[in-house]
């Protein structure tokens, strides 16, 4: 429930911002030289630091048949004393409401009331606590007539918001000014200028049925890092690991344990010092490398290079020309209108516009992360897209085959 909260006000409040360094790579960098953790042990630690329960005596054939007297006492004074729970989502919550216009309030409030742990630091901030047990007086036309509407439960009334059906904001906002030409637009067509196209990109190549010719595809790069260019040979070997690795996350319940370990890595990130919100951000950006670093996590070494080695690949090599082709691929077939987003960002638009709302250095900074793993998922080279390009149907058919994503780990953004 706390997730869905906190997902739903970054849903609100999904104005990004230009990052600091936003192309630089050791940002989100997969460190694959580390020395895989024991997982049970880390799973262990993982449940009990997260865990708002005592996990003592968590299995009836582990426990005694007399409590010790530390355990005894606190039960008996968690049971006797009125105690709130700290939320550890608290402060968060706080400062994304206090930045949310308030006529969003009695979509949110009721949800926030049904929560458990939350104290009066945020139900009692104003608009929030008038909220309590109320139903929204204002909804979409589209469910008026809905009988019984109002015994909703209170985390769908989010859903019954007018804007979020295309009606009539009654929030304002301040509208862009725009130049308006005095003289109508005319396109005056350069006969130079068509003639030197038609010389470059011949027609034929155009004509219905046209087969390229076989083109060479470049050296094939054995012992890949993250500084090898791919060639037209790399990006066909990867195609080909397609079926090897389909059959690997089948196997043995391996794409279960890929997905349960994603919180783990996670956690042992943060353990370590990195921000939760670019140890969450890393998989997008760099997925096959943290696939490679699960499979060393989960010793499925052996497994994963039977699924690989047939095209000469290593794990690590893997990973690398994996990378290099997936974000190749994504701005091959990037939507034309994120080239201005990411011009925008790169001019500090979003930024510019943020701090005049008055966001906190901690929220700029969440949202800066955000916006660099955006422009490092659609970064890529020339050489790189030109070598992904003669395989774009096969990389396409590849990854409808794998999914989206692989064991929990996005391949393909939408």
């Amino acid at each position: 429930m706390k997730r869905k909260i906190f997902l739903l006000l970054c849903w609100l409040w999904i104005y990004p911002v230009e990052a600091q360094q936003l192309t630089d790579p050791k940002l989100f960098a997969v460190n694959l030289d580390e020395i895989p953790p024991d997982v049970e042990k880390l799973s262990d630690e993982y449940r009990f630091k997260r865990s708002q329960y005592n996990w003592k005596y968590e299995y009836r054939w582990d426990m005694p048949k007399q409590f010790d007297d530390e355990f005894a006492d606190a039960i008996v004074n968690f049971g006797t004393v009125e105690k709130r729970i700290a939320n550890e989502d608290e402060e968060s919550i706080l400062r994304w409401l206090k930045n949310l216009p308030p006529k969003y309030y009695p979509y949110i409030g009721p949800l926030l009331h049904t929560m458990r742990g939350l104290s009066g630091k945020v139900l009692d901030l104003p608009g929030i606590k008038e909220t309590k047990n109320k139903f929204p007086n204002r909804i979409a036309s589209v469910f008026e007539d809905v009988p019984d509407i109002e015994f909703a439960s209170p985390a769908m009334y989010i859903y019954l918001m007018p804007e979020i059906w295309g009606e009539k904001s009654s929030i304002e906002y301040p509208q862009p000014q725009y130049e308006k030409l005095q003289n109508p637009h005319k396109t005056k067509i350069n006969p130079e200028f068509v003639a030197k196209i038609l010389q470059n990109v011949p027609q034929e190549k155009f004509a219905l049925n046209y087969k390229p010719k076989p083109q060479n595809l470049g050296v094939r790069h054995y012992f890949a890092n993250e500084n090898t260019p791919l060639s037209g040979a790399d990006v066909q070997a990867f195609v080909n690991t397609g079926a090897g690795l389909k059959n690997f996350i089948k196997e043995n319940n391996n794409e279960l344990r890929f997905i349960m370990l994603d919180s783990l890595v996670r956690y042992q990130d943060e353990k370590n010092g990195e921000n939760s919100t670019v140890a969450f951000l890393k998989s997008a950006v760099n997925p096959c490398q943290t696939i490679a670093r699960k499979v060393k996590w989960l010793k499925q070494y052996k497994a994963f290079q039977s699924a690989i080695g047939t095209q000469g690949f290593g794990l690590e090599d893997w990973a690398y020309i994996c990378d290099k082709t997936v974000k190749a691929y994504r701005v091959y077939h990037m939507p034309i209108d994120y080239i201005g987003v990411i011009n925008f960002t790169h001019k500090g638009g979003y930024e510019k516009a943020l701090r005049r709302f008055g966001y906190s250095a901690e929220d700029l900074q969440t949202v800066h992360y955000h916006h660099a793993a955006f422009v490092q998922m659609y970064t890529s080279t020339s050489g790189d897209i030109d070598a992904v390009k003669p395989f774009a149907a096969e990389l396409s058919q590849m990854f409808f085959d794998l999914g989206v994503q692989y064991g929990g780990t996005p391949l393909i953004m939408p």
